[in-house]
């Protein structure tokens, strides 16, 4: 093997590195993202959940009579 075969070897090995490294961050900030987004999908149902129970309420409620 020739210095130069070598030093292609050591450049591709440094750059799969690199690769890893930055699929392990991708991965990570993934999970974050994912986290996060089931964190709002709940956020949005109790939000859901909420505006219909005051609708049902409001609903709920008789009209004052034509006088008022």
């Amino acid at each position: 093997m020739t210095i130069e075969d070598q030093q292609r070897i050591d450049e591709l090995e440094i750059k799969a590195a690199f690769q890893e490294q930055l699929i392990t961050d991708l991965n990570d900030e993934l999970i974050q993202h994912g986290k996060r987004i089931a964190e709002m999908e709940q956020q949005l149902q109790r939000l859901i959940d909420h505006v219909q129970s005051l609708q049902t309420k409001d609903s709920g409620e008789e009209e004052p009579p034509p006088h008022y």
